[in-house]
């Protein structure tokens, strides 16, 4: 019921994609997890972790006297996250090799957790209220449920236009929609978990901007349509002969370095629910 629809596939290019973006979007997950309670001690799961990006946010505000399990389907993104935690001492982060449509089985989900976390994950399940339910059952009375979602509408508009950089993310987009997946999911958020029974949940945005050549989101969006290229050949909306990435990539370099270009990435809407005692 809830197996993944994902864009980017699974290679080491799309972990290493995904650690990049861990680091842009840290500073704005380690205010939400705050706002919303992942705090000191407490027992939390991070639903679809991959590389552990969240994981370890959430260790580091759990501290030694708390856990966060981190859970994913990839065990190349497992084994990513698990290279990182030894290498940096984290012992607060452990991961789990587990599939979403089959959680209710899992021993280790008992007891209850006191937070259940998700960063950019239920976009990408065909499912999402019965996914939510689900994790609802594993979260303790007075526990929180916290997931932030993109949306993908505004990335890449640019002012100075960047054709180049247009292209790219319309290619991203369009591999989103092939599949069927919403590229305004955030905005779902409030209904999703409404509907899932959880009481209504406090919003947060967050738009990311910026130009210039060091600034990180011109290379995440650059690798974002290099690794949804194969989904947008499949879906006919372009070939592999006609998408020459590598030529729009230097374009958008180019002008990142000489122009001052004021450019708009992804926005990102993060939802939290407490459950009712």
């Amino acid at each position: 019921m809830n197996q993944t629809r994902y864009v980017f596939g699974g290679s080491a290019d799309e972990t290493a994609r995904l650690q990049q973006l861990g680091e842009l979007l840290a500073p704005s997950t380690r205010r939400v997890l705050s706002d919303a309670g992942v705090a000191e001690g407490l027992r939390v799961l991070d639903v679809g972790c991959g590389p552990g990006s969240v994981t370890f946010l959430a260790a580091e505000l759990v501290g030694p006297a708390g856990s966060v399990t981190g859970i994913d389907r990839n065990p190349a993104m497992l084994a990513a996250a698990r290279a990182h935690a030894l290498a940096t001492g984290q012992h607060a982060a452990s991961f789990v090799e587990a599939d979403l449509a089959g959680l209710d089985g899992e021993a280790w989900l008992k007891p209850a957790f006191d937070a259940i976390i998700g960063r950019l994950i239920l976009l990408h399940v065909p499912d999402p209220v019965a996914l939510l339910r689900a994790l609802a059952r594993h979260l303790r009375p007075g526990g929180v449920m916290v997931f932030s979602e993109p949306d993908l509408i505004r990335m890449g508009a640019s002012f100075p236009a960047m054709p180049a950089l247009e292209q790219l993310c319309d290619w991203s987009r369009q591999a989103h929609r092939s599949l069927g997946i919403d590229c305004q999911f955030g905005l779902r958020l409030q209904q999703l978990f409404r509907d899932a029974g959880l009481p209504a949940p406090k919003l947060k945005c967050e738009a990311f901007i910026g130009g210039g050549p060091d600034w990180g989101w011109y290379e995440q969006m650059i690798a974002a349509a290099r690794n949804a290229l194969p989904v947008v050949v499949s879906a006919g909306i372009t070939t592999a002969g006609q998408a020459d990435i590598d030529a729009l990539a230097e374009q958008v370099r180019a002008v990142a370095a000489s122009q001052h270009t004021v450019t708009r990435a992804i926005d990102l809407i993060s939802a939290w629910s407490v459950r009712d005692r």
